[in-house]
C-alpha cells in the first residue's frame, strides 16, 4: 500500500535549491554503469550538465509560486540558453517534488492539481529542449483536447512508453517506493555517496526494465539489461570486490551499444537523491563525498 508522507512544513526555497544542487551534482558525477559521469562523457559533456544545475536549482526555488509546467519551462530555457543543452526529464521530475516540499502538500495533491496551463508550458519546454518521443505526442494530443485536459492526462496517455510520464501518472511510484528506499539503505552501508548512488541505480535498473532501452532495442533487450544488473547485485554490488569488477564489466557492455544506454533510470535516482536531501538536509549527502582512489 502506498503510504505517502506529507512533507514537513517550512521547507524554504533556499533549502530546495540547495537540495537540487547537491543531488544533481552528485548524481551527474557518479559512475552509474552505462551513463555519462565525471569519469566518462556520454551524449553531453559532464561540464555542460553541471553548468545547467544552478539554473535548474534556482527555478525549483520558485516552485511554490509558479505552476509545475512553468518551472520546467523556466529551467530548460535558462539551461539551453547558457549551455546549449537541457535535461528536461530531471527538471520535469523535480518540479512537482519541489512544489510538494515548498507548499507542505502531499505529492498526490500536487499532481491532481495540474492543469491545462501546465500542458501548454510543458509543450513549450519540450520544444525548447528538443525532446520528442511518446511524451511529445501525448502532449500534442492533450493540447487539442480542450481546456479540461491536464498535464497528468497527457502523462497517463504516455505512461507505458515514457519514464517521466510513468512517474507522473503513478504518483512517482518508482522514485518513492524503490529508488528512495534503495538509496537510504545504501547510505546506511556505503561510506561514500558515490557508491550509494551507484548501488541505488543498480537496484532500480535490476527491478524496472529501462523504458528507453526498450524503445531503442525492444523489451527483450531491456529485460536482459535488468538481468545483468541483478547479476551485479548478486555478486555484491558496490559492497564487494567482485561486485565492483562486475559493475565495470556492465559499464563496458552498456557503453558498447548505444541502444543499451539506460537513460530512463538515472533521473529516477536523481529524484530520489533530491527527496533525500530535502528531507534530511543537503549535508546528509554532501558530507559523504570522498576522494576517488582512481581516476
Amino acid at each position: 500500500m502506498d503510504r505517502e508522507r506529507k512533507p514537513e512544513p517550512g521547507v524554504s526555497p533556499g533549502q530546495v535549491s540547495s537540495a537540487a544542487t547537491t543531488a544533481l551534482t552528485l548524481c551527474y558525477s557518479a559512475p552509474m554503469p552505462g551513463c555519462g559521469s565525471r569519469y566518462a562523457d556520454r551524449d553531453v559533456a559532464h561540464e555542460t550538465r553541471l553548468l545547467g544545475v544552478p539554473l535548474l536549482s534556482a527555478a525549483l526555488g520558485y516552485a511554490g509560486e509558479r505552476a509545475v509546467g512553468e518551472v520546467v519551462l523556466d529551467a530548460v530555457t535558462a539551461a539551453r540558453r547558457l549551455t546549449g543543452s537541457a535535461d528536461l526529464r530531471v527538471a520535469g521530475a523535480l518540479a512537482p517534488l519541489a512544489r510538494s516540499a515548498l507548499l507542505g502538500q502531499r505529492l498526490g495533491l500536487v499532481l491532481r492539481r495540474l492543469t491545462h496551463r501546465d500542458v501548454r508550458a510543458f509543450a513549450r519546454a519540450l520544444e525548447v529542449s528538443g525532446a520528442g518521443g511518446a511524451l511529445a505526442g501525448a502532449i500534442e494530443v492533450t493540447l487539442g483536447a480542450g481546456k479540461e485536459a491536464t498535464l497528468r492526462d497527457a502523462m497517463r496517455f504516455a505512461a507505458n512508453r515514457d519514464p517521466l510520464a510513468r512517474e507522473y501518472s503513478r504518483g512517482f511510484e518508482v522514485t518513492r517506493q524503490l529508488a528512495y528506499p534503495s538509496l537510504m539503505s545504501a547510505l546506511g552501508r556505503a561510506e561514500a555517496i558515490r557508491s550509494a548512488l551507484v548501488q541505488a541505480y543498480l537496484e532500480v535498473l535490476a527491478e524496472v526494465p529501462d523504458l528507453d532501452v526498450e524503445a531503442r532495442a525492444g523489451r527483450k533487450e531491456a529485460e536482459e539489461v535488468s538481468r545483468m544488473a541483478r547479476g551485479v547485485l548478486k555478486a555484491g554490488g558496490v559492497y564487494s570486490r567482485r561486485g565492483v569488477q562486475q559493475i565495470s564489466n556492465l559499464n563496458g557492455l552498456l557503453r558498447s551499444d548505444p541502444r543499451l544506454y539506460p537513460s530512463a533510470t538515472e533521473p529516477v535516482v536523481a529524484a530520489a537523491a533530491f527527496l533525500t536531501a530535502v528531507e534530511n538536509g543537503a549535508e546528509f549527502l554532501n558530507y559523504r563525498v570522498r576522494p576517488a582512489l582512481q581516476p
